[in-house]
Formats: structure tokens, sequence, C-alpha cells
């Protein structure tokens, strides 16, 4: 990216900024509410343009290293705290708090470009904001340039199971289920199971999840589900001791929906088929 790139980019920022401090009529709004969209996608595809530059960088310094004489090139790949941004957003994501999980790991993209994980994670961001076109902006140049990318191919199953596709989410999320990428494997078994449920196979939703919950015990969001895939199988105690392992989970945001659902049921009530979008 230019520098005259950047300062065009400043330089609308500041326009915007001008127009929203000059109390703007409610004709203007749908202009500028455009044209921060326009800015900020412009700004997510610089990012990953230059994410996929830098990783070329990589290869020079290969080739460098490879000449005769020559034994190391130091180039420090991971800006100052970037990591710290990463575990910042994967905690954000991990309590439902998609906006604040998308600040952390644009930061940690910023701080590191070539950190895949950290935009494969704001993808997720993304799509649980309903962003669906921006995280698959930014998950495109990752899988062309690694196809078996797994935090990519979960953030792309996710934009797909929130439009309905779910024979092409499923396939990403398959695709992810045996990478060996303990992370994208835990969460790939665990949107299988909720594709499953959606679809209305609890038998497969229930196998998916248990997958899930034994990969991280301490999915809050597995266990809900799995009580609920379990409930519509028919294994109605497995339900139960299900939603009583999550509701003990005190860290997990998603303990209250395992006590809700549990309370639901001692009141006589009855489950609903899916977990809720």
């Amino acid at each position: 990216m230019s520098l005259d790139t950047l300062e065009r980019l400043r330089a609308e920022h500041a326009r915007l900024a001008a127009a929203l401090s000059a109390a703007p009529t409610a004709g203007d709004r749908a202009a500028i509410k455009a044209d921060i969209v326009v800015l900020f996608r412009r700004t997510e595809q610089l990012i990953t343009e230059l994410a996929t530059f830098k990783d070329g960088i990589r290869e020079l310094v290969e080739g460098f290293k490879s000449l005769p004489g020559e034994s190391a090139v130091s180039v420090r790949y991971d800006h100052i705290g970037a990591t710290t941004y990463v575990d910042r957003g994967w905690s954000m994501l991990a309590g439902g708090d998609w906006a604040a999980a998308a600040t952390a790991l644009r930061e940690a993209a910023m701080r590191d470009p070539s950190n895949r994980d950290a935009r494969a994670l704001l993808a997720w961001a993304l799509a649980r904001s309903g962003d669906g076109e921006g995280a698959l902006a930014l998950c495109r140049p990752i899988l062309e340039a690694d196809a078996s990318h797994g935090l990519s191919r979960v953030a792309v199953g996710l934009v797909l199971f929130f439009r309905d596709q779910l024979d092409e989410a499923s396939s990403h999320l398959v695709h992810v289920a045996s990478s060996g990428d303990p992370r994208a494997m835990l969460y790939a078994h665990y949107w299988l199971g909720v594709v499953a449920l959606h679809r209305g196979d609890a038998g497969a939703a229930v196998e998916s999840l248990r997958r899930a919950v034994s990969l991280g015990p301490n999915l809050g969001e597995g266990w809900a589900e799995l009580g609920l895939a379990l409930w519509h199988t028919g294994a109605t105690a497995d339900a139960r001791e299900a939603w009583a392992v999550g509701a003990r989970i005190r860290h997990s945001p998603h303990a209250a929906r395992s006590s809700e659902l549990a309370a639901l049921i001692a009141a006589g009530g009855v489950p609903p088929r899916w977990p809720p979008r």
C-alpha cells in the first residue's frame, strides 16, 4: 500500500468524521453509512493484500538463507502485542461479544498482517455479526494460499450456515473436522452438530456434538446443544445430564442456556428443535 493510498484513506475518514459531526439529515445518513461500509471493506482488502504480500517475503528470506555462506536472515513477523490481541479476541468470541472480538482481532491483524489465524478469527467475528461478505473477503486469500487452513474454513462454513446453505456449510466443516488443528476441529464438530439440528437430523447432531465436547469439555454451548439433540432422539435422561454438565461450567456465558433448557423441561415444557441462530 502506497503512502498516497494511506493518505486517501485518512482523508476519506476525516471527511466522514466531519459529516457525522455536522448532524446529518435522515437523507444524508444513508449515503454516509454506505461510504463508511466502502471505506471499511477497502481497508480490510488492503490489510489482506498486505498480509499475502508479506507471506511472499518469507520465500525471499528462505531463498536468501539457501545462498552459499548465508545462514540466517532475522525478520520479525509477529509484531509486538499481536498475540495478546489474538488471545483477547478468542476470549471475546467464546463470550459471544462479537463486536469486541472484531475490535481486538483487527488490532492483531494490523500489528501482524501475516497472522492468518488473526484474520480468520476476525472473519468468525464478522460472520457472527452478520457481515458475511466481509468474512469471506478475509478468508478467500488465506484459502487460496493454504486450502487446509482450518479456522478460515470454519468461518466460511459459518457464513454459509447463516445463509441457509446447509449442504455447502457442511462440506467446509467436514473438511476441517479431521484437519489436525484442535481448535478448528472442535468448532467444526460443534457447527456440524448445529447444522444437523437445523436439518432435523438429531442423531447426526448427537454424534458431532459428542465429539465437540470430548475435544473441549468446557464448551458450554456444546453441552447445551448436545442436550437438545439427545432430547429429540428420545434420550431424555442423557439430555438432562448434558444440561447439568453445561450448567456447571460457571466461567462459560453459555451455562445459562443449559440451565434454562433444564428448567423448561422441569416445568413441563418442550425444548425447541434447533438452537437459535
